[in-house]
C-alpha cells in the first residue's frame, strides 16, 4: 500500500496547501507547480529525504506519482 504521507506533507510544508485537499489524482500543475518548481521541489526531495533521483526517472504529475517516487526512493535507501 502506497504511503502517501510523507509526500504530501512535503507538499504541504513547500507550496502550503492543505493536505485534506488533495488526493493521488491531484495534478503537480494545478497546485502551481510549473517546469521550474517541479526541478526545485527534486531537489528539494533528494536533500529532504537524502536520496539521489536517477538523471532517467520521469519526473511526477500528480500527487500519486510524487508520493510513489518518495516511497520508492526511500525504500531503497533504507
Amino acid at each position: 500500500m502506497l504511503d502517501t504521507a510523507p509526500a504530501f506533507r512535503f507538499v504541504e510544508e513547500r507550496l502550503g496547501i492543505d493536505v485534506r485537499t488533495l488526493d493521488a489524482a491531484t495534478e503537480l500543475e494545478s497546485l502551481g507547480v510549473d517546469s521550474l518548481s517541479l526541478l526545485e521541489l527534486v531537489f528539494e526531495i533528494e536533500e529532504k529525504f537524502g536520496v539521489r533521483l536517477d538523471e532517467r526517472t520521469a519526473p511526477p504529475r500528480n500527487c500519486g506519482e510524487l508520493a510513489a517516487l518518495v516511497e520508492r526512493l526511500t525504500a531503497a535507501r533504507a
